[in-house]
């Protein structure tokens, strides 16, 4: 199953709470309209660190785009080299992120089915 990771900084002018809703209200909309592919489109935004005293991270929010099969994949991939596809979602990022500083990763992820633990022990 095909997995993108995309790490995004909102614009400097923005407050988390500005750059969260237009990315939720507005360009979310937008992307689900223009790229149907994905199994899963999951925003997670960063709170703050785990540790006091960890340092801020330089992005916002890691987006995951889940792919049910690697033909989707593609077809998403495919549709991001339409220019009319691109241009309106390039167009729309300017309202809320730093475009110079997204960056997107393909991932090979794994997970383990974890039984449920919760009452072990008692």
């Amino acid at each position: 199953m095909p997995k993108v990771l995309v790490f995004i900084k909102r614009r400097p002018d923005l407050s988390r709470e500005q750059f969260r809703e237009y990315y939720e209200q507005h360009h979310a909309p937008l992307v689900n309209r223009l790229l149907p592919y994905y199994q899963e489109y999951r925003r997670n935004y960063l709170e703050g660190p785990f540790r006091p005293g960890q340092p801020d991270m330089d992005f916002d929010v890691v987006t995951e785009l889940v792919f049910a099969t690697d033909d989707d994949y593609q077809a998403w991939r495919q549709a991001l080299t339409d220019p009319v596809v691109l241009d309106q979602i390039r167009v729309d990022e300017r309202n809320f992120l730093d475009q110079g500083t997204t960056r997107m990763w393909v991932v090979d992820a794994h997970a383990d089915d974890v039984p449920d633990r919760r009452g072990a022990g008692t």
